[in-house]
């Protein structure tokens, strides 16, 4: 198969997930489930894109992309926020959670229809992704071949090394944070790629479930750290401070 071939599968791909993003936001039903999907998608978009941003000019479909995704931001955080603090109650077996996690469904309840009243059917953040859509489906894919696309995943797997080195000596929240995020964008790139069958890495089977299992415990970690936040504002709420207790010894 001719190496230009991957860069064209590569673009296809990466438009197909702005499109699923902006198809997303478009349907009914669960608007928290619809958000996390959509920043899914965006998310999937921008790992590819950061494969090849030293080889194609992409800037301003990533800013586009970014800011869609940073605006969904807070919704997707309250819904997260409370998901935890069910699981909390179920893993501690201690009911006192289940008055933090109904006010934490609210709040975020609240928060989503704010935010589908200040933009109806997320038409403008829709409009956006299919702009980005636009400028990338415009990019010369072809000229993209294998070792470009290969020296991407380079640079992120040494972000990712270089993201670890800085957490496990700070262990800050935004350092751990900047971690996950930068294990999570490595393996959605792994497994684009190795669901468009590009032979990038090698025989590494193992990697990509060893990433997920990384991002997904900083992933509760990071929920956890934002829970505590949370409660620390709802100064009104029963039992507060065994909560934050609790929560702290975990």
């Amino acid at each position: 198969m001719p190496s230009a071939s991957h860069g064209s599968r590569l673009g296809r791909l990466l438009q197909h997930e702005c499109k699923v993003a902006a198809q997303t936001l478009a349907e009914t039903g669960d608007v928290h489930a619809r958000v996390h999907a959509a920043r899914k998608a965006i998310r999937r978009a921008r790992s590819l894109i950061a494969l090849v941003e030293a080889e194609l000019d992409v800037e301003a479909a990533d800013r586009a992309l970014r800011r869609v995704c940073e605006s969904l931001g807070s919704l997707r955080d309250a819904r997260a926020i409370a998901l935890a603090a069910g699981t909390q109650g179920r893993k501690s077996r201690d009911n006192r959670w289940k008055q933090a996690s109904d006010a934490l469904e609210q709040r975020a309840d609240r928060l989503a229809r704010r935010e589908q009243s200040a933009d109806p059917g997320f038409a403008k953040r829709r409009r956006a992704l299919a702009r980005a859509a636009r400028l990338l489906q415009a990019l010369p894919w072809d000229a993209l071949a294998r070792p470009g696309i290969r020296a991407g995943l380079v640079r992120q797997t040494r972000r990712v090394e270089k993201a670890a080195r800085r957490a496990k000596a700070t262990a800050t929240p935004e350092d751990l944070h900047r971690w996950r995020r930068r294990t999570r964008r490595l393996r959605m790139q792994i497994d684009a790629l190795a669901g468009l069958r590009l032979d990038i890495i090698g025989q590494d089977t193992t990697a990509s479930t060893r990433l997920h299992r990384l991002s997904d415990a900083l992933g509760e970690h990071q929920d956890r750290t934002l829970l505590a936040a949370t409660l620390r504002r709802m100064r009104a709420l029963e039992h507060r401070r065994a909560l934050l207790e609790q929560l702290e010894r975990s």
